[in-house]
């Protein structure tokens, strides 16, 4: 059962965002109906994810609590129920189908690969959207579904450049289909660099071409961010005090411009972190005007409600174009600190571990340390909204793997797995 649903929500990560319905005010896309089967299992296996818990799985239900009454506190007990399952589902949802399904390295592999795979093939799309300047998949998507789901700005100037259009490929915006596959390029990478056969070198220029095309600086920084965390992990055990040292002075480095300069860390590191100044620019006051929200309701945030702007900013949109500033604008610092801290918990126990691993799973286990301290540091500059919020839930479950296969422990891995993998 959780085989298929594993299969299914692969699947539906890819199908259009034009495929949806309506029940009330609730979007159903077929990846939340998966996810919705995902907690029916979930229930019914209850002793299963009871055995397997960690910290990481005591914080994300203290995460989903507070949403909870975040929701609760600022508009109605339906509101709160109605909200609470969604971000369930996307929550804990998709964090307990790689739990529960990515109990082995052999399946670590295949959903790496199945993932590649399928941006891969659609690299042919992906290239004529951008030189042709036509959203083809999506075009199809609305004549088969008669919904129109795109924001019309993406078929704007605002979204070409020098000629060419930014993929979107089946997404419902360029960054998420550029961070979807910069996610997965270190394990592709790695792969490639392991066993260099033609297949896995076109997978890795599959994902280079993909993430090129969507102009985003999202991919970018991930591949910065990938690179800087894969020499962490190289000397961790070796130097493992120097990088407390480096972590703590770039964090009071931070807090001295926080205090010294009139835009504030975060302000810069937003403004030089983009590839377009607008774009900077529009972040930078995200994070001035927001502050003065999680100001006055640091405990449960504000929920749904829109984030004060002054009169003159009446023209900007209320999104807000960070995943971190939103956890803590909608639900508060305590929810910020319990994700993060969730997050930053579930790397470093990987990492700590990471040389009781055999060379067969040693180089699995980094790629997944890569993708995931990646996304927790471009959370910062990228909103993981739509369906890369569960697969950032689905990335955080999917390296529990790990701690049945150091070398310290009995495991075997049977001839036909070791040759998929190989």
């Amino acid at each position: 059962m959780i085989r298929i649903l594993a299969i299914l929500f692969i699947i539906s990560i890819f199908i259009p965002v034009e495929f949806y319905f309506m029940i009330g005010t609730v979007r159903i896309e077929t990846y939340r109906i998966v996810l919705a089967l995902v907690i029916i299992y979930v229930i019914f296996n209850l002793k299963e994810v009871l055995d397997r818990a960690n910290i990481t799985d005591l914080l994300l239900f203290i995460l989903v609590t507070i949403a909870f009454f975040s929701f609760l506190y600022n508009h109605s007990l339906q509101k709160a129920i109605q909200s609470t399952g969604i971000y369930l589902l996307e929550t804990l949802g998709a964090f307990y189908l790689a739990r529960l399904y990515i109990i082995t390295p052999q399946r670590f592999f295949r959903v790496n690969i199945a993932f590649i795979t399928i941006i891969t093939l659609l690299l042919g799309f992906t290239i004529y959207e951008s030189l042709s300047q036509h959203r083809i998949l999506h075009e199809w998507a609305e004549k088969i579904t008669g919904n129109k789901s795109l924001d019309y700005r993406l078929y704007t100037d605002y979204y070409i450049r020098n000629g060419i259009m930014r993929a979107t490929s089946l997404f419902a915006h360029p960054i998420l289909f550029g961070t979807l596959a910069a996610m997965f390029t270190p394990f592709a990478l790695m792969l490639m660099w392991r066993f260099r056969r033609p297949l896995y070198i076109v997978n890795v220029i599959g994902l280079a071409i993909s993430m090129l095309m969507t102009l985003s600086s999202a991919p970018l920084l991930s591949l910065i961010f990938q690179a800087i965390t894969a020499v962490l992990v190289k000397f961790w055990n070796s130097a493992r005090r120097l990088w407390v040292g480096i972590f703590f002075g770039g964090l009071a480095s931070a807090m001295l411009i926080e205090l010294l300069s009139n835009r504030g860390f975060f302000g810069i590191l937003i403004s030089y972190l983009t590839f377009n100044p607008n774009t900077g620019y529009f972040r930078m006051l995200q994070w001035e005007n927001s502050m003065d929200d999680i100001i006055e309701h640091p405990v449960l945030g504000i929920a749904h409600n829109d984030w004060t702007r002054p009169y003159w900013m009446d023209w900007m949109s209320d999104s807000i174009d960070s995943f971190w500033l939103l956890v803590t604008l909608q639900y508060g610092v305590f929810a910020f600190l319990v994700l993060f801290t969730a997050c930053i918990y579930a790397v470093f126990h990987v990492l700590n571990h990471i040389d009781q691993h055999s060379d067969e799973i040693r180089w699995m286990v980094t790629s997944w340390i890569l993708s995931m301290m990646s996304l927790v540091l471009i959370g910062f500059t990228v909103h993981y909204f739509d369906k890369l919020q569960p697969m950032f839930f689905f990335m955080l479950g999917a390296c529990g793997w790990e701690v049945y296969y150091r070398v310290t422990q009995t495991y075997i891995i049977d001839n036909d797995s070791s040759n998929n993998i190989s």
